[in-house]
């Protein structure tokens, strides 16, 4: 069986997350050993380290505040249920190009029984409670995270995927339904639908859950990297009413960097 991962990249005019996704694909090629396929709306004129680009028209955007560009900017994130049938790969790793891998911990997904995983729960890399965000709407529905996610071509996944179209398709709906923001539109959310959906409104079992954390790096957290897999993050804590930075170094740990102008500035230097 084929194995590969697959990303998605579509550039606004603020961030270019093409070449977001080009790092991403080196980084792969250099721990997993897995070819990438790059998913975009216009053809890539650089080198790169893509081995298959997918070009598709653009998709719908929505509109999202990105607290590192302190503004608001157009984010592209529609259409990920064509994960499925756009995949040249019989299991694919779907990630998104905010994630840095720095290690060969994915791998084991591909060892696992298993037709769909996701992330479960997320974990801030500094030790700060992140609880609120593993759940969403009214409810504190248990929330899985579209950041990693590994499927199999089975009609398992497939269901999946066509539910999270049917999801997007009906966004206002399940957003009254679930009690949250109508926008933006957020691929977490329609996973996490879709996931509880399919499980028969039974996601309390570990069916679809990856074995451990998804590691966060917040938005307002300084993270610069200090040689390759090695990074460091920089928040800002309070000890006895005094506000003071912490610095810690995290070495060879996959990272989900929400923060895509320290990502930018990783990349570019």
């Amino acid at each position: 069986m084929s194995n590969g991962c697959l990303l998605f990249a579509f550039n606004n005019s603020t961030i270019d997350y093409i070449k977001l996704a080009n790092a991403s694909a080196s980084n792969i090629k250099r721990h997993l050993s897995l070819p990438t396929t790059l998913v975009t709306d216009s053809n890539v004129d650089f080198n790169h380290d893509f081995d298959q680009i997918i070009v598709v028209d653009k998709p719908n955007h929505g509109y999202r505040h990105f607290a590192d560009y302190n503004k608001k900017v157009k984010w592209f994130n529609y259409g990920r249920h064509l994960a499925y049938g756009l995949s040249p790969y019989n299991r694919t790793l779907l990630l998104d190009v905010d994630y840095i891998v720095s290690s060969s911990q994915l791998k084991m997904l591909f060892d696992l029984d298993n037709d769909f995983l996701c992330h479960r729960t997320s974990t801030d890399i500094t030790g700060k409670c992140f609880k609120s965000s593993n759940f969403f709407g009214l409810y504190n529905m248990p929330m899985f995270w579209a950041t990693v996610v590994y499927f199999t071509k089975t009609e398992i996944s497939k269901c999946i995927f066509d539910t999270m179209k049917m999801v997007q398709d009906n966004y206002p709906h399940y957003a009254n339904l679930y009690n949250f923001k109508h926008h933006p539109f957020r691929n977490d959310y329609a996973l996490s639908i879709a996931l509880n959906i399919n499980s028969g409104h039974c996601v309390n079992s570990n069916e679809y859950d990856i074995p451990w954390d998804l590691m966060a790096v917040m938005p307002e957290n300084q993270i610069t990297r200090v040689k390759d897999d090695s990074y460091e993050i920089v928040y800002p804590q309070l000890t006895s009413n005094r506000t003071h930075d912490v610095r810690v170094i995290v070495q060879d740990k996959d990272l989900h960097v929400m923060g895509k102008k320290y990502l930018e500035d990783i990349y570019e230097n």
